[in-house]
């Protein structure tokens, strides 16, 4: 064999061991996705994976971008300063948006506009689900930490207020009356409100008390994350995705789009 042979064939392998040892830096990064597994139905464990509305939402995400998934789960209170931190590069959280978080983060197009609801016992519909009777400060009316319904609460109810830090400790607050109306999104009113196995039955009042619209949030500066996000997000409108999602985890008219 020829030393130009022999040249040739060491140089084959020495392309061949290197494409080898690289072999996973063609592969796109993985799309990290920060949730709060702890809010059905947009966002919750089932079976030990995250499901919900924005699970879905998620999985698709990733395969328009051609890019794998990766959920990484927080507190809500912890959301942000992942995201804040790199750790994350979106949440997709059923996050609504303020202003105060649109002076921090980009947001996607909204996909959907929802409004805080009130929850009850059944059984004090009848001194409860009465006009004015949440704002009146005769009632004590909780909320869970971190969110816009505890914006709402705090400026609308001049009566006792508590916080919980999830929504079963104030449902369990709800049924034991320490508190007489709780206050969440629309989604989640809907979901616990329709829950069998709670001893005590709950009603939901299905009646906003604001209008929000939820959206998906990244760092300042991603531009071009915000700009693939909102474009598969318009091919989801055009195909019915979109919809077809929304009436699947929430087959209610309390997601107005």
């Amino acid at each position: 064999m020829t030393l130009k042979r022999l040249l040739g064939l060491g140089l084959l392998a020495w392309l061949l061991a290197g494409c080898a040892s690289t072999g996973n830096e063609g592969q796109a990064a993985p799309l990290r996705v920060g949730v709060m597994p702890d809010y059905p139905p947009i966002v919750y464990r089932q079976q030990g994976s995250v499901s919900g509305l924005e699970a879905d939402f998620a999985r698709q995400l990733a395969e328009d971008l051609h890019r794998p998934l990766e959920f990484h789960q927080y507190a809500l209170a912890d959301l942000f300063d992942a995201l804040d931190k790199g750790q994350i590069d979106i949440i997709m959280s059923g996050i609504s948006i303020t202003p105060a978080r649109s002076q921090r983060y980009l947001f996607s197009e909204p996909y959907a506009t929802i409004g805080q609801m009130a929850m009850i016992r059944q059984d004090d519909a009848m001194r409860l689900a009465v006009p004015g009777a949440l704002r009146s400060g005769r009632y004590p009316v909780g909320y869970k930490f971190g969110t816009t319904g505890e914006q709402f609460v705090k400026q609308q109810v001049n009566g006792q207020t508590r916080g919980f830090n999830s929504n079963t400790e104030a449902i369990q607050a709800l049924m034991d009356g320490d508190i007489d109306f709780y206050v969440h999104d629309a989604p989640t009113v809907w979901n616990l409100s329709n829950r069998t196995e709670y001893p005590v039955k709950l009603l939901g009042l299905y009646k906003p008390l604001t209008e929000e619209r939820l959206a998906w949030v990244m760092r300042q500066g991603d531009f071009q994350l915000q700009q693939q996000v909102n474009d598969a997000l318009q091919g989801w409108r055009d195909n019915g995705f979109l919809r077809q999602e929304k009436l699947h985890w929430i087959p209610v008219k309390i997601l107005s789009r």
